[in-house]
C-alpha cells in the first residue's frame, strides 16, 4: 500500500514541498500544465534545480520575476479564479479547501466574517501556484495515507503586510489550534518563520496522521530546499512508502508488526468495576486484555490490567482509561510481535454450521481452532461428548483450505 510521509521537522513551505515533490519523481510537466491551465502569463517559468543546503542535496523550486498587478484576493475571488482554470477537479477542491482553512483562520485573527477576509502575500498568484502543484503532486502520486511530522514553530519577528508579527505567525497558530496540529519548538539559532501560513494549511488539507508510520518500506526520497540560508540544513523531505499490507496476504508467512501496550496498576476499585472497565477496553478496540494480581505499596493487594492495541487505537483507549478507571497514569510502550496469516470461518458441517479459526503455520500446516461455544451448544444438543465432537469436526474440517481471505 503506497503511502507518503512528508517529514517537515526542520520546516515547510509549498515551495519546499513542490520541489521536494519533483525530487521524488513527480513529472515537471505535472507542473507545468498547471500554469497553463491557471491561464497564466506564458513568461512565468517554473524552474527545478540541484541545490545544497549546509551540504544537503536536493531541489530548489524557483519562479522568474513578473510583476503581476495584484491586489488583495478575497476567499471568493480565489474559488471563482480555481473553478473558472482547466484544473481537473481533484485539484481544484484540494487547493480550494487550503484557502478555506487560510480565511477561516485568517477570520479569527482579525475579527471578521470569512467573506470579508482579504489574502495578501497568500492570495499572490505565486502562493496559488505553490498549492496548486503540491495538490497536483498528490492527485499524480495518489497515496493511500499521507503522514506529517511535527512542524516548527521558528521564532523572532517576521514582515508582513500587517506589519512586523511575531513568529509563529497569527494565522499559523490559528491553524495549528483549529486543526490539533502540534508545533514543536526547535532549539535553534535561526530567528524566522520556519512554519509558513501555506505550509501549515496543505498539512491541514492533506493530513491523515500526525505521527511517523509504522513497519515501513522506502521506495524514494525527495528533498526540498528551503529559500533561507540559514545556519543549518534548511530542508524538507517526503518519502513514498510500502505499509507493506497487501503484501502479507501474498506469502502466508509470520510477519512483525508494531503494537501498542497500556497498562495500569489499581489498587483502589472493585472487581465488578474492574470488570467493567476490561469489557470498555475490548469494546474500544483493544486486541487483547488480561488482568491479574499484583503487591503493590504500603502490601495491598492490587491488579495489573494490561491492554494491546493497534496504534491507531492509542487516543481512544486512553480516553478509556482516564474517564472510567480510577487510575492517575497508564504505562504505554511500543512493542513489535510476530503472527501467523489466520482467518475466522463460517462452515456447514454435519453438525450444523459453526464457527472456527484456521492458522498457517511455517512448515505450511493449518492449524484448526472451532469457537468452544459452538461445540457446547452442539453437544447439549445431541448428547455427544465435545471431545467426540470436536474428532470430527476436525477431519471434515481438514480439507477447507482455500487461500483467497487469510488476514493478519
Amino acid at each position: 500500500m503506497k503511502s507518503i510521509f512528508i517529514d517537515c521537522s526542520l520546516g515547510i513551505s509549498g515551495d519546499m514541498l513542490t520541489s521536494a515533490f519533483f525530487d521524488l519523481g513527480v513529472p515537471h510537466s505535472i507542473f507545468l500544465d498547471n500554469l497553463v491551465n491557471l491561464n497564466l502569463d506564458k513568461n512565468y517559468k517554473l524552474n527545478f534545480n540541484q541545490g545544497d543546503s549546509k551540504g544537503i542535496k536536493g531541489i530548489v523550486c524557483s519562479k522568474n520575476e513578473i510583476q503581476f498587478e495584484e491586489s488583495p484576493r478575497s476567499l471568493r475571488d480565489i474559488k471563482n479564479f480555481i473553478l473558472n482554470s482547466s484544473l481537473n477537479d481533484y485539484v481544484k477542491k484540494k487547493t480550494i479547501r487550503a484557502y478555506e482553512i487560510l480565511a477561516k483562520a485568517e477570520a479569527v485573527v482579525h475579527g471578521n466574517k470569512i467573506s470579508n477576509v482579504h489574502f495578501h502575500e497568500l492570495g499572490s498568484i505565486d502562493s496559488i501556484v505553490d498549492i496548486v502543484n503540491v495538490c497536483s503532486a498528490v492527485d499524480f502520486l495518489k497515496p493511500e495515507n499521507i503522514y506529517f511530522s511535527d512542524p516548527p514553530t521558528g521564532q523572532g519577528m517576521v514582515t508582513t503586510s500587517h506589519g512586523i508579527l511575531p513568529v509563529p505567525v497569527p494565522t499559523v497558530l490559528e491553524i495549528a489550534k483549529q486543526n490539533k496540529i502540534q508545533l514543536i519548538m526547535l532549539k535553534d539559532k535561526y530567528f524566522g518563520e520556519l512554519t509558513t501560513p501555506t505550509g501549515i494549511a496543505l498539512i491541514a488539507t492533506f493530513l491523515d496522521k500526525i505521527v511517523q508510520p509504522y513497519n515501513i518500506n522506502i521506495k524514494n526520497i525527495g528533498i526540498g530546499l528551503g529559500s533561507k540560508n540559514i545556519s543549518r540544513p534548511n530542508f524538507l523531505r517526503v518519502l513514498l512508502i510500502d505499509e507493506n499490507k497487501d503484501s502479507k496476504n501474498n506469502n502466508h508467512k509470520p510477519f512483525s508488526e508494531t503494537i501498542v501496550s497500556q497498562e495500569a496498576w489499581i489498587d483502589d476499585s472493585t472487581p465488578e468495576d474492574i470488570a467493567i472497565l476490561i469489557e470498555r477496553l475490548r469494546s474500544a478496540g483493544a486486541i487483547d486484555v488480561i488482568c491479574y494480581s499484583v503487591d503493590m505499596k504500603k502490601n495491598r493487594k492490587g491488579v495489573c490490567i494490561k491492554a494491546i492495541l493497534h496504534p491507531e487505537k492509542e487516543s481512544l483507549l486512553r480516553e478509556v482509561w482516564f474517564n472510567y478507571s480510577t487510575t492517575l497514569g497508564i504505562r504505554e510502550n511500543k512493542i513489535n510481535r510476530w503472527i501467523l496469516p489466520r482467518r475466522i470461518v463460517s462452515q456447514k458441517t454435519i453438525f450444523g454450521e459453526i464457527n472456527f479459526k484456521q492458522a498457517m503455520r511455517p512448515n505450511g500446516q493449518i492449524s484448526i481452532k472451532i469457537e468452544h461455544k459452538d461445540l457446547s451448544e452442539i453437544s447439549l444438543r445431541t448428547g455427544i461428548s465435545i471431545e467426540e465432537i470436536r474428532q470430527k469436526l476436525f477431519i471434515e474440517l481438514s480439507e477447507f483450505y482455500e487461500f483467497d481471505d487469510w488476514f493478519y
